[in-house]
């Protein structure tokens, strides 16, 4: 798969990330790390391939050398160890003091980022998690476009935290203080190439767009912002690899490899996410009655009491006051309170319907109010506009305000 590996220069790579080289400081660091995870993927289909075709243990890690020039020509990046190496190869090219460290995100010596020195003081340049943005190298909050980070200083060094955003996938992890010795360092990226290792297995990518993030993962390409998940079956290889701009051949022969992308079955769909002190099965509970619909929709409809069973009841929705003259529409409830769940499909006189869902989940001992829709037909057309995504969540968004206050409190 590689590009033939040749000497690269730190001005080339600056022109493919759209930059001009300016003296090593902290805005040019952070212009830096933000073109980095945007314009290179995180992506295992390089990994993939490259485990396949290197039958040496020892070189099947790629240096920064071939990373960059397969990058130059294919449009590939890679996974935590391979990132980083090549990001403190550009910053030690371009003038900057860096040093490697190694992390933990499942497992201690599992995860690599850098610590690099600036007049304020050295900083968490984490392009292998990655994270989405510099952080001080000490405890605090920073605020970033996926919500408050917050740094915690550890025994070994630094926890690091999201406080905020989509409640989905790894949430923390720890970067330790001491610089890693360059053998420790290629013996921890080669052990990533173990059989079984998790990045061999199943391919997935990822760009990071400043208020948003693009991610191809079990079978479905997801873009995450602050508050909002669009979930996107796309099983084309095709498909995957003009949305991440990484070549076709590479992606095709990943999924070779590792099989064919799983197609989910679902429709395309869009969650809004919003925290509360409730506990779920309670949060739950308010919503999932008549009396308790009702409340929930109080001033948005005039809810009108039908069939009630133990586990579903419909309603009839007309315009508040009976104001101007609409037809009514009837909702179907369907609760699963063990999976904190309350469907909702909801006709027209048309004979259309559309189909959403209320729920309640745990993660990291907090709890989460989230309102999806599906999305039939409309999960390509999304992707390819965040206006009309935005104004879709927003929507949503607005009912789990309307749940929040039943429960007493906002979340925000």
């Amino acid at each position: 798969m590689s590009a033939a590996t040749r000497e690269i220069s730190a001005d080339e790579i600056l022109d493919a990330l759209d930059l001009s080289r300016a003296q090593p400081g902290a805005g040019f660091l952070e212009a830096l790390f933000a073109r980095f995870n945007a314009k290179v993927p995180f992506e295992n289909a390089s990994k993939i391939v490259r485990d396949r075709d290197e039958p040496d243990p020892s070189q099947k890690p790629r240096g920064p050398e071939t990373f960059w020039s397969d990058h130059l020509a294919l449009g590939t990046g890679g996974t935590c160890f391979a990132r980083v190496a090549a990001f403190h190869w550009l910053l030690e090219a371009l003038g900057f003091g860096s040093r490697r460290v190694l992390g933990r995100v499942g497992r201690d010596g599992d995860h690599s980022a850098l610590m690099v020195g600036t007049p304020a003081g050295e900083c968490i340049v984490d392009v292998g998690f990655p994270l989405p943005a510099l952080l001080p190298a000490r405890a605090g909050i920073v605020g970033t476009p996926a919500g408050d980070v917050e740094v915690v200083e550890t025994a070994r060094g630094f926890g690091v935290r999201y406080r905020e955003g989509v409640p989905e996938g790894p949430r923390e992890l720890e970067i330790f203080r001491e610089p890693v010795p360059d053998e420790r360092f290629a013996a921890a990226w080669r052990e990533t190439f173990r059989p079984g290792s998790r990045f061999l297995l199943e391919v997935c990518l990822r760009r990071d767009l400043g208020h948003r993030v693009l991610s191809w993962a079990a079978g479905e390409i997801r873009v995450d912002d602050r508050h909002s998940r669009l979930r996107v079956p796309m099983p084309s290889p095709a498909a995957i690899a003009e949305f991440f701009e990484v070549d076709a051949s590479v992606v095709s022969r990943a999924f070779a490899i590792a099989g064919p992308p799983r197609g989910s079955g679902e429709t395309a769909s869009l969650s809004a996410y919003l925290e509360t002190a409730a506990a779920p099965a309670a949060a739950l509970a308010a919503i999932a009655s008549p009396a308790g619909y009702r409340r929930l929709l109080d001033g948005v409809a005039e809810v009108v009491p039908g069939e009630t069973l133990a586990d579903r009841f419909r309603v009839t929705l007309r315009p508040p006051g009976g104001a101007g003259g609409a037809q009514a529409i009837e909702d179907e409830v369907a609760i699963d309170a063990g999976a904190g769940r309350m469907a909702v499909v909801r006709r027209g006189v048309s004979g259309g319907s559309f189909e959403s869902a209320y729920r309640a989940i745990a993660r990291s001992g907090r709890t989460y109010l989230v309102r999806e829709a599906a999305l039939a037909g409309r999960g390509e057309e999304l992707l390819r506009n965040d206006s009309l995504r935005g104004r879709l969540a927003g929507t949503l968004a607005l009912d789990l305000l309307a749940w929040a206050r039943m429960l007493g409190g906002s979340g925000l």
